[in-house]
């Protein structure tokens, strides 16, 4: 793949949607781009506005917690497996909306203590924090959500 191919494809695949420079990379390099081209590639890409890994990490952040209703830990990984940058990540995850965040964990925890099977109160709410914690939810978050509510409905 010459140079010249690269940034076209590149170009089209940012255009189509969000990615990260590591996302582009990646597909130059399956497409068997040079190390040297997919470098000036990159550049072009940053300098022209199809890349930014600040706007990417705000977005998925904004995705994650709106839509997938994923907690701050499970986003973290999931920017590191992005390869984004820490202070680019940190940037981002303060960017969340506290209160839309805390409508995302009742909600995850709510619908999460209904399906919860358990002889006891105890048990229920056990398997209910053991689930929302393994959504990225923090700990003592969780505790808090759950000891808010002495309904047995969890209807927080």
């Amino acid at each position: 793949m010459t140079e010249t191919e690269g940034k076209t494809r590149a170009e089209r695949y940012c255009s189509a949607a969000e990615h990260c420079s590591s996302e582009v990379r990646a597909m130059l390099e399956r497409h068997g781009a040079e190390n040297e081209d997919i470098e000036r590639i990159l550049k072009h890409l940053v300098k022209e506005g199809y890349i930014d890994d600040a706007r990417y990490a705000r977005a998925l952040v904004h995705d994650k917690v709106r839509f997938a209703k994923w907690g701050r830990a499970k986003i973290s990984q999931a920017l590191w497996q992005k390869r984004i940058p820490q202070d680019i990540a940190d940037d981002a995850l303060a960017s969340i909306d506290d209160d839309e965040y805390m409508a995302a964990l009742k909600d995850v925890a709510s619908s999460r203590y209904r399906l919860a099977k358990g002889a006891t109160e105890y048990e229920r709410k056990m398997k209910t924090m053991k689930t929302v914690c393994g959504r990225g939810y923090e700990p003592a978050l969780v505790r808090k959500v759950l000891s808010m509510s002495d309904d047995p409905s969890m209807d927080i």
